[in-house]
């Protein structure tokens, strides 16, 4: 039988829980006195969500100054963290149009297109305006989807690779393919020369086998795919059934 044991853990001290109120306050001040590098080196140390609550607390000038002020990174994570019922989507197209591209481009493709959709169409089409134009097709493409569907809530940051590689050679790939994905994985999806998919690999069965083994030897038939249009609660049982961390989106 397996214990679990309180460990002592040192917290940062910016990560220490700290009166909401008393934030407020020195925010308030801060951006009373126009001091944006010292409302920037104030607010950088917290966590999004905790940067979200304060962010719900404040007037919308005040709320555009201060994302404003913040690195895009950890501006576009808390919009990320706010709830919907303040309409983060609402603060991100009332700033500057680069601003707006510096966050989209932070964003988790997810979290971008659950923003961007609750926009009205000319607004999309503003915000998409300030992004790569690969990144915009990208993200006009899962917009088209129903929000309950399966593609609705896809994401196209997945790991593929081609069944004609070796293990050694794959394990290459996916270390190239996860410098540009956000979030951890731990699936590869294994394709074929027109990207059709093949099946799948977890990552832990890739890394211990033998470098040389040819990728179409272990590769196995996926449990289960979704089409696009189903219904995400569906999706959501077929996951639960086949005790699986993720289900591949496939097209006709």
């Amino acid at each position: 039988m397996s214990t679990l044991e309180r460990l002592p853990v040192d917290e940062p001290p910016e990560r220490r829980p700290t009166d909401l109120q008393e934030r407020l306050e020195r925010v308030r001040a801060l951006l009373e006195a126009a001091d944006q590098t010292g409302l920037a080196d104030y607010l950088s140390p917290l966590h999004p969500s905790d940067l979200a609550d304060l962010v719900e607390e404040l007037e919308e000038e005040d709320r555009l100054r201060v994302l404003s002020a913040l690195p895009a990174e950890l501006a576009s994570e808390t919009l990320a963290e706010m709830e919907s019922e303040e309409h983060p989507e609402e603060i991100l197209v009332a700033l500057e149009p680069e601003r707006i591209g510096e966050l989209v481009g932070e964003l988790a493709v997810d979290d971008a297109v659950d923003l961007i959709g609750e926009l009205p169409p000319d607004e999309q089409a503003r915000v998409l305006a300030t992004i790569p134009r690969v990144d915009a097709g990208e993200l006009r493409e899962l917009l088209r989807y129903d929000e309950e569907s399966a593609g609705g809530i896809m994401t196209p940051e997945l790991v593929a690779v081609s069944v004609h590689l070796t293990a050694g050679e794959a394990i290459e790939e996916v270390r190239r393919q996860a410098q540009e994905i956000e979030g951890a994985f731990y699936t590869i999806y294994v394709v074929n020369l027109f990207r059709r998919l093949v099946g799948t690999i977890s990552l832990q069965e890739l890394v211990v086998a033998d470098p040389g083994t040819p990728l179409e030897q272990l590769v196995q038939p996926p449990a289960a795919t979704v089409p696009a249009e189903m219904d995400q609660e569906e999706v959501g049982r077929i996951i639960a059934r086949y005790n699986l961390v993720s289900v591949a989106v496939v097209g006709p």
